[in-house]
């Protein structure tokens, strides 16, 4: 049988019972940041073909949070990617959850974004380098068995802020034209279009001191701070992500990072170098830090009573452009379909659930699903269960611009609906009747 299958071996279920008949509920936890750096002179994934890598600035890594509430257990594992393929991701997941001895449901993908890595998914004339997800797959169980020798006990917090660290790269006119702001920086004091500046986390502290374990950061930026002309465009790097971790880990505690909705959400100062990838990165911590202390010091708005994993994978049929149908044929995944099945993965603590999507969802679509969450809080993590290229709403696609291009993204307009009801029924099965329903 499979290593927590069995229930009563389960010692965190003993502890569960006990702390049941006590009126509180502690996880365990347990974390691993695992190095997936590739070789050096490997061509940088996110930009031009050509833009080979010549030395490494930081460590690519996944970062692997296992939690378990007594009963199940469950995976979060935050890739420094550009994306993963769905068969790839596919597989992880059902590796780990064999390793957990868990539905694979409970283990859930998310990819960073960074253009500073290599070819980990398929894009036209950059398919997937084999040997580079070969050794993925060994680094990641490696890191998940690390993962699981070394178990904390933790009460769970929630929190959720605003900050200022990102910016739409979109810049639409009063004739509803779209101008890329990367290509026309002087448009961008002027830009107005969605932001979404939350910074949402999961907070674990150790129970009787109170002193954080680690934190889930989520955030939506594309990370692309670090990517300036010259040497910063062939240099591996996880970018603000990476500097993150790092800021926290010397200030507070380890943090696994999870990109949101950031299909069209840029970081300030972007593409400006190795001091734009600090100035964001201090940011989001300082923002994240003093969430932590409010958070801790108001219990009974913040501490989740009863973090309980729930999760599932629900799958929407969406309609492909035709005008790609030359281009998706150099992509074995969706090559010669018309339409393709995707999926949104649901993975609930308590009452905040993290919404895996299938590439990169804009973030006003993202919004959407927030918006009409009956959870407390919502979190999307970007390129979570496919790499199926950009998720615009149907008024990019009027507006035109580089995330609704004939380059760019697969779907057809107005596709993104489904994506958007199939979270929300999704989550309203996962969560269960809100009071309001109850009382109709």
């Amino acid at each position: 049988m499979p290593r927590g299958n069995s229930r009563e071996a389960c010692p965190c279920l003993v502890f569960r019972r006990a702390c049941k008949t006590r009126g509180y509920f502690y996880m365990k936890i347990a974390h691993y940041d695992q190095i997936i750096t590739p070789e050096v002179g490997e061509p940088a994934a996110g930009y031009g073909v050509n833009d080979v890598t010549v030395r490494i600035h930081d460590d690519l890594k996944v970062s692997i949070l296992l939690l378990d509430d007594g009963e199940t257990k469950g995976a979060v594992l935050g890739y420094d990617l550009l994306g993963l393929d769905e068969p790839f991701i596919k597989k992880i997941r059902r590796d780990t959850a064999d390793r957990l001895g868990c539905p694979e449901a409970n283990v859930i993908l998310s990819c960073t974004h960074t253009h500073s890595g290599p070819h980990s998914r398929s894009l036209g004339r950059s398919p997937a380098n084999m040997e580079y997800i070969k050794k993925l797959y060994g680094w990641t169980a490696e890191g998940v068995e690390k993962a699981l020798s070394e178990w904390h006990e933790a009460d769970v917090y929630f929190y959720s802020t605003k900050c200022d660290q990102n910016y739409n790269r979109r810049y639409v006119d009063g004739s509803n034209r779209c101008k890329f702001l990367p290509h026309y920086r002087s448009l961008e004091p002027i830009g107005r279009e969605f932001v979404d500046q939350e910074l949402g986390m999961l907070i674990f502290t150790l129970p009787k001191t109170g002193h954080p374990l680690g934190v889930l950061m989520n955030f939506a930026a594309h990370p692309l701070a670090s990517h300036s002309p010259g040497l910063g465009a062939h240099q591996i790097s996880a970018d603000y992500p990476g500097e993150i971790r790092k800021i926290m880990e010397d200030n507070t505690c380890w943090c696994v990072f999870v990109d949101g909705a950031a299909g069209d959400q840029f970081p300030k100062d972007s593409e400006c170098g190795w001091e734009s990838v600090h100035k964001c990165a201090s940011g989001i911590v300082v923002e994240a830090i003093r969430g932590i202390c409010d958070a801790c010091r108001n219990k009974d708005l913040y501490r989740i009573e009863e973090p309980k994993i729930r999760a599932s994978i629900e799958t929407v049929t969406l309609k492909l452009r035709r005008d790609q149908q030359a281009k998706r044929e150099e992509m074995p995944v969706y090559a010669g379909k018309r339409e393709t099945e995707a999926e949104i993965q649901l993975f609930a603590v308590g009452d905040v659930c993290l919404v895996g999507v299938p590439g990169e969802m804009l973030a006003e679509i993202g919004q959407e699903i927030k918006w009409h969450s009956p959870y407390r809080r919502t979190f999307i993590l970007y390129n979570s269960t496919a790499y199926l290229s950009y998720l615009p709403h149907a008024a990019a696609y009027v507006a035109g611009g580089y995330e609704s291009a004939v380059n760019s993204a697969y779907i057809q307009p107005f596709e993104s609906l489904k994506l958007i009801n199939t979270a929300v029924e999704g989550m309203r099965k996962l969560h269960g009747p809100m009071p309001e329903e109850l009382e109709s």
